[in-house]
């Protein structure tokens, strides 16, 4: 089993001309880049990067966290979330998808100038492609989401030294800036009035403040439905935490006994929403569950003044079989109400050891 120190990480940072702290020691400092940023993503989110540090701790007990906030003239000016996995083929990774994991770019502070990024982006690649080596992995991968202005410099800069093009993604979104009723447009015509007649057989409910009961019943719905626990109480913990802070909400369907049968919990920064975890009752997949939850969900994430709300991956069957059918299907289920669809450009660097 291969093994490294957090002294040893920060040596290699130090070597490659990075100058960063890990965020376990400087929360306050990516705090405050999160706090004073403008449309931060979910996935920079402390308690995001949290559930994802816990997940990875959960399928591997050799994962750290390896998070770390970047400074520039001794100012913090960027906040980069990773984990490391020594014995894992692909070592390094920021959050889980159904690809596996992925190392995604660190976030600059507002108006950072794009020299100093420059320089700071290809000490990160260094730094990646040193733990790489030294860990002897396969490879590590990296995405980044399509802008119809211009590639990012962290997508350049990767050609640049090396990388390649690994595969290209597809992620559906609903622009919340639209009026409801142009957004309503945009849903897919057979599910329109699905969500009205679910209305009238359930009840569509919103819990975005502590709530210990109803987290439970949730929680208890989706190992009765997945069969098993499929993840760290702890987990389930960091999300009810999430709501009780502003920064998350679940909606959920009862009957008329007041027994939930459905919900979905919304992962949200300041100005996005994210959908990521769903369950519904297996003997009622007959009903508009779903339906009612992405609606109600859209409302909600509206109403909170996001801007932009996140469904998932669009797959295809030229995902096959590496994604499952059922997960094709749920992906055009969820596209039925999404109003854009955007390319994410999969990068990889392989160890050339």
């Amino acid at each position: 089993m291969c093994k490294v120190t957090l002294k040893e990480i920060k040596k290699i940072i130090n070597d490659v001309g990075l100058n960063a702290e890990f965020r376990t020691v400087s929360s306050n400092k990516w705090s405050d880049i999160v706090n004073n940023g403008i449309d931060i993503p979910v996935f920079f989110i402390e308690h995001y990067v949290d559930y994802q540090i816990v997940v990875f701790n959960h399928l591997s007990k050799s994962s750290m966290d390896i998070s770390l906030v970047l400074s520039h003239d001794n100012k913090p000016c960027a906040i980069w979330p990773l984990a490391l996995d020594l014995n894992d083929k692909e070592p390094i990774k920021s959050i889980n998808n159904h690809y596996g994991g992925v190392v995604i770019p660190p976030l600059f502070v507002k108006n950072f100038p794009k020299k100093s990024q420059r320089l700071i982006i290809k000490a990160c690649i260094k730094f990646l492609n040193k733990i790489l080596e030294i860990s002897q992995g396969k490879c590590w991968r990296t995405n980044e989401l399509y802008n119809v202005s211009e590639t990012g410099q962290w997508h350049q800069i990767i050609l640049e030294m090396g990388g390649k093009l690994d595969k290209i993604n597809y992620e559906m979104y609903v622009d919340l800036t639209l009026p409801i009723k142009e957004i309503r447009s945009h849903i897919r015509k057979s599910f329109r009035p699905l969500v009205s007649s679910g209305l009238k057989t359930w009840k569509v409910m919103v819990m975005d403040k502590y709530c210990l009961n109803t987290w439970e019943n949730f929680r208890k719905l989706h190992k009765r439905v997945a069969g098993r626990i499929t993840r760290p109480k702890k987990t389930w913990d960091i999300q009810h935490e999430a709501i009780r802070s502003g920064n998350a909400f679940l909606v959920y369907v009862t009957d008329f006994d007041k027994k939930i049968v459905g919900g979905g919990y919304f992962d949200m920064s300041e100005h996005q929403c994210n959908y990521s975890v769903g369950t519904y009752d297996r003997s009622l997949s007959d009903q508009p569950l779903g339906h009612m939850i992405q609606y109600q969900a859209i409302l909600t994430a509206k109403e909170k003044g996001k801007k932009l709300y996140y469904i998932g991956d669009r797959f295809y069957r030229e995902d096959l079989p590496h994604i499952t059918e059922k997960r094709v299907q749920i992906s055009y289920f969820q596209q039925g109400f999404s109003n854009k669809i955007l390319p994410r450009i999969g990068l990889i660097f392989h160890n050339k050891k």
